[in-house]
């Protein structure tokens, strides 16, 4: 196996409402769940707050950007609606990467300008950085 790359992109918050936010971005979110909504591999545990999120899907690659880049093509255009959203809602958002480390073939991982400004300007959002060694 090859070493694969997710990003995923999420807004989260107590008064999120998922279709609201699809509506809004007009965008089909990978996944989506309300405060209180049960989680389904539990079915006992609620969730604590609610989800909106977007991911690229995981792809082979040795360099983050290359993921990095998907989610600003899909987003990009939606930057100003986002915040918009957020403060709308007081929402709060996280965009976390997610790399499958196989046969110690370990991605490059280093952000440029525009890429942190993209993040942290346009996005607003933190930042996570998950790795998985198999």
């Amino acid at each position: 196996m090859k070493t694969e790359i997710n990003v995923e992109y999420c807004l989260y918050g107590d008064d999120l409402n998922p279709n609201d936010i699809t509506k809004h971005l007009e965008l089909v979110p990978s996944l989506s769940y309300k405060k209180g909504d049960l989680v389904k591999e539990n079915r006992i545990m609620t969730r604590l707050e609610g989800c909106w999120e977007i991911e690229t899907g995981y792809a082979p690659s040795m360099d983050i950007n290359d993921a990095l880049s998907k989610l600003e093509d899909i987003l990009t255009e939606k930057t100003d609606k986002i915040r918009e959203i957020k403060r709308a809602n007081k929402l709060e958002s996280k965009l976390t990467i997610v790399i499958k480390i196989y046969d110690n073939e370990v991605p490059g991982m280093y952000f440029s300008p525009s890429t942190l400004s993209f993040i942290v300007n346009d996005l607003e959002a933190e930042m996570d950085i998950c790795t998985y060694i198999n």
